[in-house]
């Protein structure tokens, strides 16, 4: 499963940081922002107030 997949399967769950993604996915900060900031051109993830990501 792609890191941008995991994204996704832990955003079902409810909103997350990055921090909690990185040791979700097991990938590096670095990518998973880079995934993250993909998905939000997609439309499929928005940031919250928060400063957490969660589906749209």
């Amino acid at each position: 499963m792609s890191v941008k997949s995991k994204i996704v399967e832990e955003l079902k769950a409810g909103s997350k940081s990055v921090e909690d993604l990185v040791k979700a996915t097991g990938s590096k900060p670095g990518v998973v922002k880079g995934q993250l900031t993909r998905l939000m051109k997609e439309g499929k993830v928005e940031k919250t107030a928060e400063g957490k990501y969660k589906l749209k």
